[in-house]
């Protein structure tokens, strides 16, 4: 995996899920501390997010057995198209190329039909891991309530808008050619919920330093999105992030996007920033 030094670490909040469903006073400061997240960090772990272990490593590894397949199986390279709801091809950032699959998840049976169907089970195991991001919802409306909004603002439109899952697959970088597996940017939705199979993620903190994201195993990463700076009015700052390979393995991410309906127009919310 790729060495991690202490001091080039970021100090990366941690979110338990479980404390918005205990007493008042768990939750109100549990969302206090995502308002502290979402303000000055643009980022956070999620712990207890109840999303089982089997089903988070079964999508690990029925994604790492999918790009270990010939070309001619996975299919052609759509990147491009961005009307197509299954996009699969190599990106090359310089001389480094990872793999990157997308798939509209949302509505899931809209869409299953058209995903991959090798490896055997991919389907049933990635709409399993789709669906379950439940959690989502949950975080949804905790950080509507930061905001001093209701918990349930814009809920029902965060529930049929879009989600898209973004999968990628990083081969190893020689450790004399590190390189940058995903240039700097932010990501184009309202939150981001991030699994890895290793360290990588990078974000830029508040000085402009490039920091490492600590891998916490079990948790979800989630990042803030430019649709969320908009409607809190520019109170929680979509976060600048890159991903940068292993010198050994090959490294997976799960990069989960939500975000309103497509024909929905993102705008600064009445109290966000109060």
């Amino acid at each position: 995996m790729m060495e991690e030094s202490v001091e080039n670490s970021a100090d990366v909040p941690i979110i338990d899920v479980s404390l918005l469903h205990q007493n008042p006073v768990s939750k109100s400061t549990l969302v206090k501390k995502i308002h502290e997240a979402c303000r000055t960090y643009g980022f956070f772990h999620v712990i207890n997010h109840g999303v089982g272990e089997s089903v988070i490593e079964e999508a690990l590894d029925v994604n790492r057995k999918f790009f270990e397949q010939p070309q001619e199986i996975k299919g052609g390279a759509f990147l491009d198209d961005v009307n197509k709801v299954v996009r699969f091809g190599k990106v090359q950032v310089g001389g480094y190329s990872r793999d990157l699959l997308k798939l509209y998840a949302h509505p899931l049976h809209q869409f299953l039909s058209s995903w991959p169907t090798l490896p055997v089970l991919y389907r049933e195991r990635m709409g399993l891991y789709a669906t379950e991001l439940k959690l989502c919802i949950e975080l949804f409306g905790a950080i509507m309530e930061s905001l001093h909004l209701s918990e349930t603002h814009l809920t029902q439109n965060f529930e049929q808008g879009i989600q898209i899952l973004g999968i990628n697959s990083y081969p190893p970088c020689s450790r004399s050619n590190i390189t940058t597996g995903i240039p700097p940017h932010s990501d184009h939705s309202l939150i981001t919920v991030l699994l890895q199979s290793g360290p990588g993620l990078q974000v830029i903190d508040c000085g402009g330093s490039w920091k490492n994201v600590p891998r916490l195993k079990g948790s979800f990463q989630v990042l803030i999105g430019d649709h969320l700076e908009v409607l809190s009015n520019g109170l929680y700052k979509s976060v600048l992030h890159r991903a940068i390979p292993s010198c050994s393995d090959t490294r997976l991410s799960i990069a989960n996007l939500h975000s309103l309906g497509m024909d929905e127009i993102v705008e600064p919310a009445g109290r966000a920033g109060e």
